[in-house]
């Protein structure tokens, strides 16, 4: 069986400059983990070696090792630009964090704005008796009523709101939602 040959990745060229950046990304304690595993993966790549290779080194997959090159490749003289232009200092470190980030992917667009979502929990976290209903306590439904009447969204499911309660670690109510007999 013959073994066929790979064409040899195109080397990637990182400044002085840009390895320290790099190197102070990849130590900084508040850097997210991918960040600092992609300015890693930057830093090996730029040593030299096969993208299979640095792979095996890194512990990842020779693709992501292949789209990290890429990505690098394509924004090289960019970068290359900045750091020769810029006066400032945060320039060239806000560029090559950008190059690190992932790009946009599509998808359906948000439901609902920031502001919408905010005042939906703002009126799903008030007092029922500040919106005017003689209650004590809220069932499901009321914060989605609530939230058509101010005109805030309509068709927001109970449901829904619940799981944006959820994800904040909020609760409506601190008190059973059904109130207890006084003949018990």
């Amino acid at each position: 069986m013959k073994i066929l040959a790979t064409p040899k990745a195109p080397p990637i060229i990182v400044s002085e400059r840009q390895k320290k950046i790099l190197s102070r990304i990849t130590r900084r304690a508040t850097a997210e983990f991918r960040e600092v595993s992609r300015a890693l993966l930057i830093l090996e790549i730029e040593k030299g070696g096969s993208n299979s290779g640095i792979a095996r080194t890194m512990g990842c997959s020779t693709p992501k090792v292949a789209r990290r090159r890429g990505k690098r490749l394509e924004n090289q003289d960019a970068l290359r630009q900045t750091e020769e232009n810029s006066e400032k200092k945060e320039q060239p470190e806000r560029m090559i964090r950008d190059v690190l980030k992932d790009r946009s992917r599509p998808g359906a667009p948000a439901t609902y704005s920031s502001e919408e979502y905010c005042l939906i929990l703002a009126s799903a976290l008030e007092p029922p008796e500040e919106s005017g209903r003689p209650l004590s306590h809220r069932t499901a439904g009321e914060p989605a009523d609530e939230c058509a009447i101010r005109g805030i969204t309509s068709g927001i499911s109970p449901r829904q709101i619940a799981r944006f309660l959820k994800r904040n670690g909020c609760e409506t109510s601190s008190q059973p939602v059904l109130a207890e007999s006084e003949s018990r």
